[in-house]
């Protein structure tokens, strides 16, 4: 009965804000928001992709600069990777597990993240290409502990963040600002590629 009441739940939720995310965007924009109604819209967006992720930060950036803006879309997206892990263990592993079933090269990353779950994880939310909704659901099917998840999660979204909110701050005014934090992030991206590499390599 719970899991019909969790899934109730988020078919809701699916629904308001397709239907208005347009106008939960423009209130956001306006700043009209107080902000731990920002908060919750911004988790609502983590579980409910209906626009990227990297939009609503870039949004937050613009309305609140680019420290608040981070730090308010680093912390609602932390949570919610936290809400969606405990959704996937305790009421959906099987649909996680038919989730997952799409990722064919997920079996080479079984063992590495069974025998060091903090730094796999924390490497997976650095690393751009990889699909958040994976390593979120992923663990949670798996033996992995909450805390390691949360910690890696929490740690390896933080550059993103920055990042977007920056430009996101950038976009109306300094190019230069942009520019620079830009070329920042991919020299940070090649140095952590590198740093994987090796750590991979090793193992």
């Amino acid at each position: 009965m719970k899991k019909w009441y969790t899934g109730l739940t988020y078919a809701a939720m699916l629904v308001i804000f397709f239907l208005y995310q347009d106008e939960i965007l423009f209130w956001m924009q306006n700043g009209d928001a107080p902000l731990y109604v920002v908060f919750l819209i911004a988790m609502g967006f983590i579980f409910i992709p209906v626009v990227p992720y990297k939009v609503i930060i870039g949004l937050l950036g613009f309305v609140y600069g680019p420290w608040a803006g981070a730090l308010i879309s680093w912390t609602a997206a932390s949570v919610a990777s936290v809400f969606i892990f405990l959704l996937a263990r305790t009421f959906f592993q099987n649909q996680a597990r038919a989730f997952l079933s799409k990722f064919n090269r997920l079996e080479k990353l079984h063992e590495r993240i069974e025998r060091n779950p903090f730094m796999t994880i924390l490497f997976a939310r650095l690393m751009p290409f990889i699909p958040q909704a994976v390593v979120n659901i992923y663990p949670a099917v798996l033996s992995i502990r909450l805390l390691p998840f949360a910690a890696a999660s929490a740690i390896g979204k933080m550059p993103a963040m920055l990042l977007f909110a920056f430009i996101g701050s950038s976009l109306t005014s300094d190019t230069h600002s942009l520019l620079l934090s830009i070329s920042v992030y991919v020299l940070f991206l090649l140095i952590t590629f590198l740093i994987y590499h090796k750590w991979k390599q090793k193992k």
